[in-house]
C-alpha cells in the first residue's frame, strides 16, 4: 500500500474510530443518567434496559458514521495539499478535539440538571426527577453533531493550512547549505 492511500485510510478510519470512542463516552455517562432516553425513546434494537449495552450500543450506531464522513473530507483535504501531513498529526487534532466535545456535552448535561433543581419543591410533578434527567439527556445530545461539524471544520482548516514539521535532521541541512 503506498504512502498516500495509507496516510488517507489512516485519518478515515482514526476519525471513525475516535467519533465512536465520543460516542461512546457520552453515552456511558447519559445511559446511566437516563436510560429511558435509548430505551424508549430510540428504536429498540438490544432488547435491554442495561445502560451499558446501550451505550455501547448507541455510542457506535450514532457516531460512527459521522466519523467517517469527516475522516474522509480531512483526509482528503489532507491528500490535497502539496505537502500532506503526517496522519498521526490530524488524528490528535482529532482527539483533542473529542476530549473538548466530551466536556462540552456533559457540561450541558450538568448545567441542565443544576438549574432544573432550582425548581420549588411544591411546583414539581410526580415524574420530576425522570423528567429532568430526560431532558438534562437529551439537551447534551441535541448539539453533538453541530458541534461535530463545527470540529470537523476546525481540523480541515488547520490541515490545509498548517506548515509541515521539519524534522532535525532537515533544520541541520537546510543550516548547512546557508553560506
Amino acid at each position: 500500500m503506498n504512502g498516500e492511500l495509507r496516510r488517507f485510510l489512516t485519518i478515515l478510519f482514526g476519525s471513525t474510530f475516535l467519533a465512536c470512542l465520543l460516542g461512546i463516552c457520552l453515552d456511558l455517562v447519559t445511559a446511566n443518567v437516563a436510560v429511558e432516553y435509548f430505551s424508549v425513546h430510540h428504536p429498540r434494537i438490544l432488547p435491554t434496559e442495561n445502560p451499558w449495552a446501550l451505550a455501547l450500543l448507541w455510542g457506535i450506531i450514532a457516531s460512527w458514521w459521522f466519523g467517517a464522513v469527516a475522516g474522509a473530507i480531512v483526509a482528503l483535504i489532507n491528500y490535497r495539499r502539496q505537502q500532506p501531513l503526517e496522519a498521526i498529526r490530524i488524528l490528535k487534532w482529532t482527539a483533542v478535539a473529542c476530549v473538548a466535545l466530551w466536556m462540552i456535552m456533559i457540561s450541558i448535561l450538568v448545567t441542565i440538571m443544576a438549574i432544573s433543581s432550582t425548581i420549588p419543591v411544591e411546583q414539581r410533578r410526580a415524574s420530576f426527577e425522570t423528567d429532568r434527567r430526560l431532558v438534562a439527556v437529551a439537551m447534551a445530545h441535541q448539539y453533538e453533531y453541530v458541534l461535530g461539524t463545527i470540529a470537523m471544520l476546525v481540523i480541515a482548516v488547520m490541515t490545509w493550512r498548517s506548515k509541515p514539521l521539519i524534522s532535525c535532521m532537515e533544520k541541520i541541512d537546510q543550516s548547512s547549505d546557508e553560506p
